[in-house]
């Protein structure tokens, strides 16, 4: 029984890598794809968590034991954010300019990282006015890099 399993488990292991070999040798088009796909994901989640901040913070929900959650997983997710716009991985809803001023680009991205850290460390203090300021200097990260670097999206 034992060894059927271990059977199973290498030949869906061997599946798995074999579908995802030949996603990406597709010319790297198939790559590039994935990278744009996987790097929407990642901001469609920092944008989730922190929508979910904002009803709990604003007690639209009764969860408070949530806020320290969503705010460590946007901390924790804003690390990689910046490392999300390689060469090659134009596209998307990312303007070019992203890839032209990669310096001020970072900047950006670093100004999230610290503001999304900064807002997590607030959650743990639990004062509600210390929270509120770095929900909005989060929220200003968020949007001046939105502003700067993301196409505007057609009502």
């Amino acid at each position: 029984m034992r060894k059927q399993f271990h059977a199973k488990l290498t030949l869906t292991i061997a599946a798995l890598i074999l579908m995802t070999s030949n996603v990406l040798a597709d010319d790297g088009h198939a790559a590039d794809s994935n990278e744009v796909k996987y790097r929407h994901a990642v901001m469609e989640a920092m944008s989730n968590h922190f929508a979910a901040l904002a009803m709990v913070f604003t007690n639209r929900v009764k969860r408070p034991q949530d806020l320290q959650v969503h705010a460590a997983a946007l901390a924790k997710t804003a690390t990689i954010a910046g490392e999300l716009f390689p060469a090659g991985s134009e596209g998307g809803d990312a303007l070019p300019i992203i890839w032209q001023e990669p310096d001020k680009f970072a900047a950006a991205a670093q100004k999230l990282v610290d503001a999304s850290a900064a807002l997590a460390v607030a959650t743990e203090g639990g004062d509600r006015a210390t929270i509120a300021k770095a929900f909005k200097t989060a929220g200003g990260a968020c949007k001046g890099c939105h502003e700067r670097y993301k196409e505007e999206e057609e009502d």
